[in-house]
Order: structure tokens, then sequence, then C-alpha cells
């Protein structure tokens, strides 16, 4: 095979090189939760408050109306404990399954539920796969906005040089000019 022999300089190991900068700068991330998870802890919030106020309430009622003070208190937990769904994470889970089942019939893999969740959301989806792996370049080539529904932008030029291409504006007569 091969054979020789060389000599080597090492400038840095471990967390200073460069893969344990990535590696450094990844642990720093932190993981948002979508916007389901979300909601679920403003409706687990919302439950704990109402049974404390179902609590407090059922305990003031027994004391007023006389009744033994475990009795209450039982009677009161109790309340609180029966208005929490058990059930609700099996459901969302049951339901973020289905919608992978969905996606994967229509050949798309999903690794977390949570993703089949977010993707849900999105009212837009913006791609382009031209030269983005290969050159780490993507470029808007048209823009449409809300605020002038009857006109559509186009960019030309390549990549992030501002000496090249131009914004051209074309409205429902299908004319475009240059702007700039």
């Amino acid at each position: 095979c091969c054979s020789g022999r060389a000599r080597a300089l090492v400038i840095a190991v471990g967390v200073n090189t460069e893969f344990g900068k990535v590696a450094n700068e990844l642990g720093k991330v932190e993981s948002r939760k979508s916007p389901l998870q979300v909601k679920i802890d403003e409706l687990g919030k919302t439950l704990a408050f109402m049974s404390s106020v179902v609590i407090a309430f059922m305990a003031l009622l027994g004391w007023f109306l006389g009744r033994p003070f475990l009795e209450t208190m039982t009677v009161a937990v109790s309340l609180a404990v029966a208005a929490i769904p058990e059930g609700l994470p099996i459901c969302v889970t049951v339901t973020l399954a289905l919608g992978v089942l969905r996606m994967a019939r229509s050949n798309a893999i999903v690794k977390k539920l949570t993703s089949v969740e977010s993707l849900g959301c999105a009212t837009v989806v913006a791609s382009d796969k031209t030269g983005t792996l290969t050159q780490n370049e993507m470029t808007a080539r048209s823009v449409y906005t809300l605020a002038y529904p009857s006109t559509l932008y186009g960019i030309n030029g390549v990549g992030y040089d501002p000496r090249t291409g131009f914004l051209a504006r074309r409205e429902r007569t299908d004319e475009i000019t240059e702007v700039g």
C-alpha cells in the first residue's frame, strides 16, 4: 500500500478544536416548546388554579356548614383530583401518531411527534434546495407580500453579491418594471 514519514504539529485538542467549538455551541442551544406543549402547559396552569379555587370554596363552605375539617378537606381534594384529565397526554400522543401515519403515507417520515405538530401550525413553508448545500447559499428569487397582494417582486442575481441583479416588480398585467 503506502508508506512514508511525516511530522505534525498539534495546535489544539478537545474543546479547543473546531469540532470542540461546535460541540460547545450545540450544548448551549435551548430546545423550545412546541405550540401544543405551550397550550397544554397553559391548560395545566388553568386547571391547577381552578381546582385551588374549588378546594378553597369547598373548605369554606364545609366550615360554614359546620362539617368536620377532615371530611371537608377530603371532599375538596377529591374534587380537585377529579378535575385533572388523566387521559389528556394519551389522547394528544395518539392524535400526533395519527398525523405521523398520514404523513408516512405521503412518503414523509419524521422522527419526533412534536415536529408533526409544529409543521401543522405552519401557514407558509418556504424552501429552496438549489445551491443550499453545495454552495452554502440560499437566494430568494421572488417575494410576495400581504401588503401588496396584486404585486409580485422578482429578484435576479447570483448569491450574496449586491453588485449583480435587480429587483423586478410585476403587476397583474404581467409587465415587468425594474425598480431602483
